[in-house]
């Protein structure tokens, strides 16, 4: 408990403020303390309910459930739809070294206690409970928080600005992985967002924990051994790629591309083209008035 109790501390110290915490690039770090405060505020709850969250005291009533439930939205362990992401609600919860059925039992009690086909509400508060009672001690110093679909388009717009490189490249890089691998161009706009999102950087390679928290355990068929990927990235370091080219095949031949970075650059290209067509018909726009006013202006 004194770790936590340091933590909770030391966000106490700082106000609370600035519940988004930006550790580098596009990354966010957030604690379910900060979580909590901003929830508390969404919901315009009393402020006695935050001091009572605190110190653990969850009641079981219609306002803390949806407290709960929003406090997994934002920390993104728990979907709209009432899926949870068991892979990033595990990071908030240390389990005793010494224990070990905590996985099963917690999986035991959401089957009992939280049933699909329950409120979405009553799941997800049911479902912390399992965890808070069954997992582990709750951690709260701020943990990396999954980016959504919304902040990885707005990361490849702007790698897409930087690079100067127009949608329709991205749009043709998706229709296969191996694409990625075959220009500059597309080596150096995979390095640039995975660098942005904190997924990667050029002294140290992939993150495999952030890779994990990012997308999910790997599938079965996939390589999910650190050291095997850390072995692959060293030997590819050794054939003396530059660093676009590193970059690249890394995350394609040690960081199973096609099973996680592929996927999500085909779900958020319609966002992007939606995106990128309101920019530039606001830039049309804007163009014609300028025109209008220097027009009037000559008259």
């Amino acid at each position: 408990m004194l770790s936590a109790r340091l933590c909770v501390g030391t966000l106490v110290l700082l106000g609370l403020a600035g519940a988004l915490a930006f550790s580098e690039h596009s990354t966010i770090e957030k604690s379910f303390v900060q979580a909590q405060h901003e929830c508390v505020a969404y919901l315009n709850l009393p402020k006695h309910r935050l001091y009572q969250y605190l110190v653990y005291n969850y009641s079981n009533d219609a306002k803390t459930k949806l407290m709960i439930r929003c406090v997994g939205l934002l920390l993104r362990w728990w979907n709209s739809d009432g899926v949870l992401n068991e892979h990033v609600i595990a990071q908030y919860f240390r389990p005793d070294l010494a224990d070990a059925t905590y996985c099963e039992r917690t999986r035991l009690c959401i089957a009992n206690k939280a049933p699909e086909g329950d409120e979405l509400c009553s799941r997800a508060f049911e479902t912390f409970q399992c965890y808070l009672q069954q997992y582990g001690e709750l951690v709260n110093c701020p943990k990396i928080v999954p980016l959504g679909d919304e902040r990885l388009a707005e990361t490849m717009h702007f790698c897409l600005n930087v690079l100067s490189l127009p949608l329709s490249y991205f749009e043709n890089y998706t229709s296969s992985a191996e694409l990625f691998l075959a220009t500059d161009e597309s080596r150096c706009l995979l390095r640039c967002f995975v660098i942005r999102t904190g997924l990667y950087s050029d002294h140290n390679g992939p993150f495999a924990h952030r890779f994990k928290l990012q997308f999910g355990p790997p599938s079965p068929d996939a390589n999910d051994n650190d050291l095997e990927g850390d072995y692959c990235v060293t030997r590819l370091r050794r054939e003396g790629y530059d660093e676009c080219s590193l970059a690249a095949r890394s995350l394609y031949e040690c960081y199973y591309f096609a099973d996680t970075l592929l996927p999500t650059f085909e779900r958020i290209l319609p966002i992007l083209k939606i995106v990128m067509a309101t920019e530039s018909a606001a830039t049309a726009m804007n163009s014609s008035c300028c025109s209008a006013n220097k027009i009037k202006h000559s008259e």
